[in-house]
């Protein structure tokens, strides 16, 4: 990797840091929606406070809908919604199941709290749009664990859920715009020139 990094005119990471060589950091690079949080909700019909849970495309997550399964009892006046992936599209009684879903980042933008695992573009998603969010990362997963970690979470984290979400829908919005893309498009472009 690193032969193919000096070869190249210019490599665009998405990620924050300082540039060297032919390395340019820009930030992530997240999705943009068009709507507004408030027109999103009403499309998505959510009318309580809500909590989105998304496991990512695998069911790898499985262990993070069972700990919400076993709180629910106690949020019952909140609104949980699962973003379940492609792999588990099944129906939940107690939970309402969007499965998978091609807009997660806007799920993510109206939603009050997120409980995620750790992947890197759903933490960026969470922080370009202000959501709060809980990332609990799979056990010995190093990639989520250095994430969760990076956030402040670790997995044992799991077992103080319900006391986390109901900290984080107390919390205040607060978005992080990076616009990454924005910035690789222009690197790109004066590169073309």
């Amino acid at each position: 990797m690193q032969k193919i990094i000096k070869n190249c005119n210019l490599v665009i990471l998405p990620e924050d840091g300082e540039d060297e060589d032919n390395i340019r950091r820009i930030g992530p690079i997240v999705r943009q929606t068009k709507y507004s949080r408030e027109i999103l909700r009403e499309k998505f019909s959510f009318n309580k406070k809500t909590i989105v849970v998304a496991i990512g495309g695998t069911d790898a997550g499985m262990f993070l809908i069972e700990k919400v399964l076993e709180i629910l009892p106690r949020l019952k006046e909140y609104e949980i919604v699962l973003v379940s992936g492609p792999s588990m599209n099944k129906n939940f009684n107690e939970i309402r199941n969007l499965g998978f879903v091609t807009n997660l980042h806007e799920v993510i933008y109206a939603a009050d709290v997120l409980v995620s695992l750790a992947g890197k573009s759903t933490i960026d998603e969470a922080k370009e749009y202000g959501t709060p969010a809980i990332f609990i990362p799979i056990k010995g997963h190093f990639e989520q664990e250095d994430n969760a970690k990076d956030e402040g979470f670790v997995f044992e984290d799991i077992n103080r859920l319900e006391k986390l979400i109901l900290e984080k829908l107390e919390e205040k919005r607060n978005p992080i715009k990076k616009n990454g893309a924005e910035k690789a498009a222009n690197i790109i472009k004066d590169l073309l020139n």
